[in-house]
């Protein structure tokens, strides 16, 4: 088990990570955590990394993402205003 102290940063009261809490959970600089209060305990999650749509679709070309899920569902035939001119 480790033990911290409150310290000051700025006008907001901050937490240091040991060493090696912050090795075992591989917490980078940087990285952002969700800090939460449940009864008497300081529950800290990590967050999920929040992309953005160019990193999402990064490294595939639209025609080629289309090609992937072309199949994925059948709506049935195209007709009237659905119908696609590509």
């Amino acid at each position: 088990m480790s033990y911290v102290t409150v310290g000051r940063w700025g006008k907001n009261l901050a937490l240091r990570f040991p060493n090696d809490l912050a090795t075992d959970f591989g917490l980078q600089e940087g990285e952002r955590v969700e800090i939460a209060a449940q009864d008497d305990t300081i529950v800290i999650r990590r967050l999920t990394p929040q992309l953005t749509l160019d990193e999402l679709f990064a490294g595939k070309s639209p025609e080629a993402w289309r090609a992937l899920y072309a199949d994925a569902y059948d709506w049935g035939p195209e007709f009237g205003r659905e119908i696609i001119e590509e």
